[in-house]
């Protein structure tokens, strides 16, 4: 799968609106994001958003589970 087909995903599947930030989570991460995104949704998490902290270095999913929320942070090294 490209870049652009991730991309598409990564707004699609996560939320990210911003073309230029979908296309960047998909060059950094590949699928990975994807992947811990449907992970967590096969365990009963919803993910309510996703952004980016140091732009080009985190992508942080704000997921939940009933009335309990967390932040799942991926960083690229």
């Amino acid at each position: 799968m490209d870049v652009f087909e991730l991309a598409r995903k990564y707004h699609d599947e996560l939320g990210i609106v911003e073309p230029s930030m979908a296309a960047m989570a998909a060059e950094f991460f590949d699928e990975l994001g994807l992947k811990i995104a449907e992970f967590l949704q096969d365990e009963g998490y919803s993910v309510i958003g996703t952004k980016f902290v140091d732009y080009d270095k985190s992508l942080v999913l704000d997921v939940s589970k009933g009335e309990r929320r967390f932040e799942v942070t991926l960083r690229k090294s």
